[in-house]
């Protein structure tokens, strides 16, 4: 990471034409050995004016969103680990800047996640929400560009419930991301991007109050720890709680993230983090209501609706510590070399529905009626990861050239005890008033299926970006790769080995002018499926596959506004498909790897600053994907979904008011009867969300925001037919917030 600099903002109406030329001369030539002189000659009358000569030092940080007000950023290293702009990375790439997370109250991965272009999330109950992309999976998780793995995105312990005040962006890389990640779906690659302590002393601090008593605090304060800055620190801290639509539900999180930063030399920075998340709701639901009646006939319920008892629970705790070292060399190469640990545990007691009650009396005899079905579960994980790279230019046939080269070596253990879903009583329960209440069963007297696994990977990857002409850009690169996964479950066992398996990566950039370019990728897949058994309880085996892409970017005002199209085919073999009807021993959904999958679509995003105060974020996304046998993959996602939300600084005397308003709209979505976890299916019809917001500012220091979310309180359902049941979406909701900044 470049060091940074000591910035302040300064207004734009007080640039005048003069210092920008000083500053803007000065950024780009921060190597010249003098500083830049103007001179400007106002008319004989007046004479000459010399201005003061004005010196420009250091490296500007142009991926940086915090403080700059702005829908989008300078520059990315998502995909390829090369600083680039947005237009000259050969992907789909979408970047939710903290400006954003903060207009639109996105205080969790998940809100992030279902407010990106090209991101599709399935919610199976209050806990368990899994993010898909161009119809696959998304299991590429990275911390400031470092892969993890964290917690288990199928089993609900994934990243949806982090809070998002510790990151300064989050950068979405849509497609393979085989070069930086080694294995993975080709869906997306997701980017937490760290807040970093700065130099000058600053705090922030808000509080918010909410619709279903739902009150949020968070307080950030960064300081140096030396009167030169050398070294420097930052604190933030967050407390959620509440209640929730719906009944019996509370989430709660509480989370710390702390570093300490320091120059060793003006060359060298060390970093060390420290990062935990504690998520423990009460009332936790697991799946949904019943959807069919015994005659066949769809139930309607109350969003409000929830049979989870007072014990039930899903808590997660995740902790992160990261130690790194980066050294910039005067020849413009720089060291970085990163260490992490992620530490995740969990622990559930869960209580569901199932089955077809009687339409009349909300009840019905055995085996008709819906019936509780009740669940435990517990484990732990651990990674360890190290990763050491070297970048910077080099000279070859008179032009320059870019290059990066690193290594990645990871450790991951994982532990989980499961009692496998079983019924906890025969004796219905009436769906019209969710009753009897059942009490907790005596899971410490029952036998658990315990699961360990271990899997270790390492590989090397390089990447070049060749100046082939002035317009004409080449990056091409690869990943050799070693896998080695153990796990046992139950009493099935499973080895495999792959070693210097390699994934390709290629992109071609050519710029029409000075705003537009074209691109065409292509990327390699290597996906590992240690989230899916089969019949037996053993890990299916990787899926391989290629991706080919196409785009054209634009970036426009000095790159304050970017947009793009991308048009992508995916083709994958192995990959995991249910197997309707069967189960692993645990009690889990069983899968199978089939070949031919294919997917393809069409991506447009607009990030940015269409005028002075007016930010926008804009995307629509359409994609087709089947299976090798010629059927509709994952029928549960919206094939077609488009996100809008912009906000306006009023001019002049009403410029201490800031208005905003979105809208997210996507198309229907189905479970097919009698396939994966569905026997008479669900419909969910194609639906819009609307949203507004307002800031007033009190002071220079303090405002006050207000957030409504679906303004039009429009029902619909989160998922329909999943094991036959129905969850329904929020209605109407408001967020007051109080905000203060130093």
């Amino acid at each position: 990471m470049p060091k940074p600099t000591t910035t302040k903002s300064v207004p734009r109406t007080l640039l005048g034409s003069a210092i920008a030329a000083a500053v803007f001369i000065g950024a780009q030539g921060a190597n010249a050995a003098e500083p830049t002189q103007i001179q400007t000659k106002t008319g004989a009358a007046q004479g000459e004016i010399a201005l003061p000569a004005i010196a420009v030092t250091g490296q500007s940080d142009r991926a940086t969103t915090e403080d700059t007000g702005s829908y989008t950023t300078g520059e990315t290293a998502a995909a390829t680990h090369l600083p680039l702009s947005l237009r000259e990375t050969p992907q789909a790439v979408t970047v939710i800047t903290r400006q954003r997370m903060d207009d639109q109250q996105l205080n969790s991965v998940q809100e992030v996640l279902e407010n990106t272009t090209g991101v599709e999330s399935y919610q199976s109950d209050s806990e368990r929400t899994s993010f898909y992309s161009r119809g696959f999976l998304i299991n590429n998780i990275q911390y400031d560009g470092i892969p993890t793995v964290v917690g288990n995105i199928v089993n609900g312990s994934g990243i949806g419930s982090l809070d998002t005040a510790f990151y300064d962006r989050v950068e979405v890389v849509r497609g393979g991301s085989g070069l930086l990640t080694g294995t993975g779906n080709p869906s997306a690659a997701i980017n937490l991007v760290r807040k970093r302590p700065t130099r000058d002393f600053s705090a922030a601090a808000s509080l918010g109050a909410g619709s279903w008593d739902n009150y949020r605090s968070m307080g950030d304060i960064s300081t140096p720890l030396t009167d030169d800055g050398r070294i420097r620190a930052r604190l933030v801290g967050t407390y959620q709680d509440g209640h929730s639509y719906l009944d019996g539900y509370k989430p709660k999180r509480q989370s710390f993230y702390g570093i300490i930063e320091a120059d060793l030399t003006s060359d060298t920075t060390v970093s060390l983090g420290y990062e935990y998340q504690d998520i423990t709701p009460k009332g936790s639901t697991w799946g949904g209501l019943p959807l069919w009646f015994s005659d066949g006939t769809q139930a309607e319920y109350s969003r409000s609706k929830n049979y989870a008892q007072d014990w039930s629970y899903w808590d997660n705790t995740l902790k992160t510590a990261f130690a790194e070292i980066e050294h910039r060399f005067a020849n413009g190469w720089a060291l970085r070399a990163v260490a992490n640990q992620y530490r995740t545990e969990y622990d559930a007691e869960l209580l569901g529905l199932v089955g077809r009650p009687d339409r009349a009396t909300g009840l019905g005899t055995y085996p008709n009626g819906a019936y509780p079905v009740a669940l435990a579960s517990e484990g732990h994980s651990r990674q360890n990861t190290f990763d050491v790279m070297a970048s910077g230019p080099f000279e070859l046939l008179g032009r320059q050239h870019e290059l990066v080269v690193g290594a990645t070596s990871s450790r991951r253990k994982a532990s989980q005890a499961d009692i496998a879903p079983f019924y906890a009583g025969l004796v219905p329960v009436n769906v019209y008033d969710l009753s009897p209440a059942f009490p907790r069963p005596d899971f410490d007297a029952m036998a658990r299926i315990p699961t360990r696994t271990r899997i270790k990977q390492n590989g090397v990857y390089s990447a070049a970006r060749f100046s082939l002409a002035e317009p004409l850009k080449l990056i091409v690169g690869g990943r050799f790769s070693n896998y080695e996964i153990d796990d046992v479950s139950g009493n099935s066992s499973l080895h495999y080995k792959k070693s210097s398996e390699f994934t390709p990566y290629a992109g071609l950039i050519y710029d029409i002018d000075k705003s537009y370019s074209a691109y065409v990728s292509y990327t390699g897949i290597f996906n590992p499926q240690t989230d899916y058994r089969d019949s037996s309880g053993n890990v299916l085996t990787p899926s391989k596959g290629k991706t080919t892409e196409i785009g054209l970017k634009g970036a426009y005002m000095e790159g304050l506004l970017n947009a793009s199209v991308a048009l992508f085919e995916t083709e994958l073999d192995n990959a995991a498909q249910m197997v309707a009807g069967t189960y692993t021993p645990a009690g889990a959904q069983a899968y199978q790897g089939t070949d031919g999958t294919k997917s393809r679509g069409i991506e447009l995003d607009v990030q940015g600053e269409l005028a002075r105060g007016w930010n926008i974020y804009a995307g629509i996304a359409h994609f087709t994907a089947q299976d090798g046998d010629g059927a509709r993959l994952n029928t549960q996602l919206p094939r077609t979904t488009a996100q809008l939300f912009n906000t306006y600084q009023l001019p002049g005397q009403w410029s201490k008011l800031t208005l905003g308003a979105g809208v997210q709209w996507q198309s229907r979505f189905y479970k097919a009867a009698n396939t994966g976890t569905s026997t008479l299916g669900g419909e969910q019809d194609s639906y819009a969300i609307a949203s507004l917001m307002g800031r007033y500012a009190i002071t220079d220091q303090t405002n006050v925001a207000v957030n409504v979310n679906n303004v039009f309180d429009k029902e619909y359902a989160l998922q329909k037919g999943d094991y036959d049941t129905v969850g329904y979406g929020a209605p109407r909701n408001v967020m007051v917030t109080l905000n203060y900044r130093y």
